[in-house]
C-alpha cells in the first residue's frame, strides 16, 4: 500500500520543482513599451496605382519639387498605403528633387529620442533617397534652401538584388536635438534621362524613446 502513495507524492513534488525553477522573476519581466512621439503609416491619405499618382497631401506636411512637377504619391498594395517616388514617370529630359517633410514634431521631452521607418526599392537603376533632419526649417518651399539640414545615416536597399524587400531603415539616434521642434525631410533625386528612376517607397515613420 505504500508505493501506491508515494509515487504520486514523489510526481507531484517533482512537477513543482520543475514549474518553481521556471517561473522566475525575470520570466514575468513585461519589456519597457517605448513611447511614441511622432508616427505617420499613411494610411489616412488617398492612394493610387501604377501611373495614376495622387498627391500626399498631410496637414502641416511639405511636398515638393523643386526641380519638377511631380510629387511623392500615395499608392497602395494588398491594403497598405505608403508614399512613393519614381523618376521612371517624369517627363523625358527632366530631373527631379523631390522632398517630403513632416510637420513640425516636439522632441522638447528629456528622453532621448530615435527614428526609423520602412523602406523598399522597386526597379532599382541606383540610389536616389537621402534623409535630413532640421530645427529651422520654417515650413515653406524656399524656406528649403535656407534651412540647415543635418543629413541622417538610414539603413536603405542599395541594389536590384534587394528589389522589393522590405527594409527597416533605423533606428538612428537623434537625442542631439532634444529640446527642439525638429522636421524630417525625405529627399528623392532622380533623372528620367540621366537615371536613377528607381522607384522608392516609404511607410511606417516613427520617433520614440530609446
Amino acid at each position: 500500500m505504500k508505493n501506491i502513495f508515494i509515487k504520486p507524492i514523489v510526481l507531484i513534488t517533482l512537477l513543482a520543482t520543475v514549474f518553481t525553477s521556471c517561473v522566475k522573476e525575470d520570466h514575468y519581466a513585461i519589456p519597457t513599451l517605448k513611447p511614441v512621439v511622432f508616427a505617420e503609416n499613411f494610411e489616412g491619405i488617398t492612394a493610387g496605382s501604377g501611373s495614376n499618382e495622387i498627391a500626399i497631401d498631410l496637414e502641416g506636411w511639405v511636398n515638393t519639387n523643386t526641380s519638377g512637377t511631380r510629387v511623392w504619391s500615395g499608392k497602395s498594395f494588398s491594403g497598405t498605403k505608403f508614399a512613393e517616388f519614381s523618376s521612371f514617370y517624369s517627363a523625358a529630359g527632366s530631373s527631379d528633387d523631390a522632398w517630403l517633410i513632416t510637420k513640425a514634431i516636439d522632441l522638447s521631452a528629456s528622453n532621448s529620442k530615435v527614428i526609423s521607418f520602412n523602406s523598399l526599392n522597386r526597379f532599382y537603376n541606383g540610389s536616389v533617397l537621402k534623409v535630413y533632419i532640421s530645427e529651422d526649417y520654417d515650413g515653406t518651399v524656399p524656406g528649403i534652401a535656407t534651412a540647415t539640414w543635418t543629413e541622417l545615416n538610414p539603413t536603405l536597399p542599395t541594389s536590384s538584388a534587394q528589389n522589393d524587400v522590405k527594409v527597416s531603415s533605423g533606428p538612428m539616434d537623434i537625442s542631439s536635438f532634444m529640446g527642439t521642434n525638429v522636421r524630417i525631410a525625405f529627399r528623392y533625386q532622380g533623372s528620367k534621362s540621366a537615371n536613377p528612376t528607381t522607384t522608392f517607397q516609404l511607410d511606417d515613420i516613427k520617433i520614440y524613446e530609446n
